[in-house]
């Protein structure tokens, strides 16, 4: 009894790992609520947590404030301008579509239209899920990041779209838990994590052969 009682006290059990690796998330989504407040720095705050996503699964993670910060210095410049240009471009699409509605006399060029922006939007959010992860790992200049998150999400699809239901649950169990949401976003993003780097390494093996 006194061997399993020390077994379960000892730090490098498997319960308190566990433990200690939500604690790490749970902090992480607050910084990043904090700092995503003035809405536009969220691109910055979204790339600093990635750092640290990224750097959680492998085992690198260190301490989640000094990460956090430093990713968030290093990139908030390029992230500030990927994330407005972002942001921008989400909000044509969506005014585009609802402009569709309007096309009513012209049943044909409608439909047309209708679909054709639903393909640029699920497009754009292929490369979306991918600008932020990209440059937390890479740092590239702005122009790569752009074509290289177009070229990693349809270049690996399957993964891509598995990234995306990642965070359609993620949104279902937001609505069911709003309170919550700031944690949810960055358990999701853990999780995509380990298909990010999957992905990254798969580009840099590539790149050394």
């Amino acid at each position: 009894m006194r061997w399993n009682i020390n077994r379960f006290f000892n730090p490098e059990n498997r319960f308190w790992a566990f433990m200690e690796r939500v604690t790490d998330i749970c902090v992480l989504s607050f910084f990043w609520f904090l700092f995503s407040i003035p809405v536009v720095t969220a691109g910055a705050a979204t790339t600093a947590l990635f750092q640290y996503t990224l750097r959680l699964t492998a085992d690198e993670e260190g301490y989640v404030w000094k990460t956090f910060r430093e990713g968030f210095k290093k990139n908030f410049g390029q992230a500030t301008i990927l994330w407005i240009g972002a942001v921008l471009v989400g909000a044509f699409l969506v005014f585009d579509l609802w402009c569709c509605q309007f096309l009513a006399p012209l049943g044909a060029v409608r439909f047309f239209a209708f679909f054709l922006l639903i393909g640029a939007i699920f497009v754009y959010l292929l490369t979306m899920i991918y600008l932020f992860p990209l440059l937390a790992f890479f740092h590239v200049d702005t122009r790569k990041v752009i074509r290289d998150s177009f070229v990693m999400s349809v270049g690996n699809l399957h993964v891509s779209v598995t990234i995306l239901v990642i965070y359609g649950i993620t949104a279902v169990v937001t609505y069911f838990f709003p309170m919550l949401f700031m944690f949810w976003f960055a358990l999701g993003s853990y999780v995509a994590s380990f298909f990010y780097r999957f992905i990254f390494y798969k580009y840099i093996k590539d790149d050394k052969e």
